[in-house]
């Protein structure tokens, strides 16, 4: 009896926490009714970057968990928050602006504001987006940034009723039911009714056909973990074999199991042999910043340059032959072999530490790091 009525007492907490006349049309319950069951879940989702994908501003900068983004300071120099609507991301690399319409401003110059980047040891700076386009573009972006997105068009209906945003949601950004699916009947019923468990996070970290690694200016583009993935010897897997989905891998919130709960689980005979070495992880050499959101610097090395990035591959493979290069000739792709396998390219993991060799010696001596000879 005391177990019912406890059941009893969760499920009118959910529900009270509903909007019932959204639950009727949309089936989706909201984050706050599933904090009011999953509290510590949410807490840690909260403080992801998940959530900060948009967020609607009024006057005033958007805000981020504390110990988290520093934050987006200013909106474009020749706008006011009173002018901005929603800032788009701000949290761990980059933000962008939404007028008062909805659109996203668009030019050549103080369109993007980039954070500080301390692995990379760039300052916070403004630059150009979608210089090529109008000075403004439809917002259409909701299915990785919002929760519940609907997409209607130019026609709309429009999310606020701002025409520039050609769908409308649930929630801004990405919360609990943007993975697990609409879930008002499990709040009004927890026990009987489940929400989804299956891994989505391919709908979102790739980029157009996922057999092929988009790249752009000699790295990575952004969210092609995906792709990166499909193409690595760790296709098999899911990605919470690694990653704890509910927590933030920037800022060191817990969203990487570590190395004891990932590599070494499986590579258990595997292990750096040069004393030089012995304080690196997997990591360090199997997962370079070889891809690209918002910062990028090159290193010049002795037999050219290297270009590095502010996103982790998830490749893992290595190729040691010095002469393959990581991209297609045209620069648009990674390069794979006939069996859709991609290598990252000695330079790009030894090169950006050791910049005064070349990739000869590197490739000479990759194979020590594990002691194979």
């Amino acid at each position: 009896m005391q177990r019912k009525a406890a059941t009893a007492s969760i499920t009118l907490m959910c529900l009270s926490l509903i909007d019932m006349a959204a639950v009727a049309s949309t089936g989706y319950a909201g984050s706050e009714a599933c904090k009011a069951c999953h509290l510590e879940v949410y807490e840690a989702q909260m403080k992801s970057g998940h959530p900060y994908k948009i967020q609607r501003v009024r006057g005033g900068p958007p805000s981020y968990p504390k110990g988290t983004s520093p934050g987006v300071p200013n909106p474009p120099a020749d706008k006011t928050w009173n002018d901005i609507s929603y800032v788009i991301g701000g949290y761990g690399w980059k933000a962008r602006f939404m007028d008062n319409e909805g659109y996203i401003l668009t030019g050549d110059k103080g369109r993007q504001y980039n954070l500080v980047n301390k692995y990379l040891v760039t300052e916070e700076n403004w630059t150009g987006y979608s210089a090529d386009k109008a000075p403004r573009k439809p917002y259409t972006c909701g299915g990785c940034h919002t929760t519940g997105w609907v997409e209607s068009g130019e026609a709309g209906p429009h999310q606020d009723n701002l025409p520039g945003i050609h769908g409308t949601w649930s929630e801004p950004g990405v919360r609990c039911e943007a993975c697990h699916g609409p879930s008002a009947e499990h709040a009004k019923a927890p026990t009987a009714i489940k929400p989804s468990i299956k891994e989505n996070c391919g709908q979102c970290h790739r980029r157009g056909d996922v057999k092929k690694i988009d790249a752009k200016g000699g790295l990575v583009r952004h969210h092609e973990q995906y792709e990166d993935f499909l193409a690595s010897p760790h296709r098999s897997f899911g990605c919470t074999t690694c990653h704890d989905p509910h927590q933030g891998t920037r800022y060191a919130l817990g969203g990487y199991k570590g190395e004891e709960g990932t590599c070494r689980k499986c590579h258990t005979n595997i292990r750096i042999q040069l004393e030089a070495k012995k304080n690196f992880e997997c990591k360090n050499c199997h997962m370079p910043y070889a891809g690209k959101s918002a910062m990028s610097i090159k290193i010049k090395t002795a037999d050219g340059s290297v270009s590095e990035g502010d996103i982790k591959s998830h490749i893992f493979r290595i190729m040691t032959d010095p002469n393959w290069d990581m991209l297609t000739d045209d620069g648009k792709f990674v390069r794979v072999d006939n069996d859709n396998k991609a290598y990252l390219s000695i330079d790009r993991t030894c090169l950006v530490c050791h910049s005064s060799q070349t990739k000869a010696w590197a490739a000479e001596n990759a194979a020590r790091i594990h002691g194979i000879r």
